[in-house]
């Protein structure tokens, strides 16, 4: 499996993890995030290391069950990817796999906002 396509399960694992509300256990999506942080925060490129930093920020929130922050920062990490790509241009693809991991990621933080103002207003499905 490539980094992209691990990337891309985490996001999965960690979206359907919050949308159950953590019914199993918070370390699921701890672990996770995790992943990501330690690959990217030894990093010397600043890009990586403002992902590593809002990974930290995600973390703590996944800590609070604070599913509102947590989409908004997928949203900030789909944006510092997005910018960390940017130059990157080749015949491998990695750029537009970035890309559309970073369209991803703000897939799943705009739906996790969703789900948030769902629950405040008490309007939320049943899992």
């Amino acid at each position: 499996m490539n980094l992209f396509s691990e990337l891309e399960n985490s996001i999965q694992v960690l979206y359907a993890a919050i949308n159950a509300g953590f019914v199993q256990d918070t370390s699921v999506g701890q672990q996770q995030v995790g992943n990501w942080y330690q690959a990217l925060s030894s990093s010397n490129e600043p890009a990586a290391r403002a992902v590593a930093q809002e990974l930290d920020a995600l973390n703590g929130h996944i800590q609070r069950n604070d599913v509102g922050a947590m989409g908004a920062s997928l949203q900030k990490l789909a944006d510092l990817t997005s910018k960390a790509v940017l130059p990157l241009h080749s015949f491998g693809g990695v750029g537009d796999k970035a890309r559309e991991l970073s369209q991803k990621l703000n897939a799943a933080g705009g739906n996790l906002q969703i789900i948030a103002r769902q629950r405040a207003a008490g309007t939320a499905p049943a899992h």
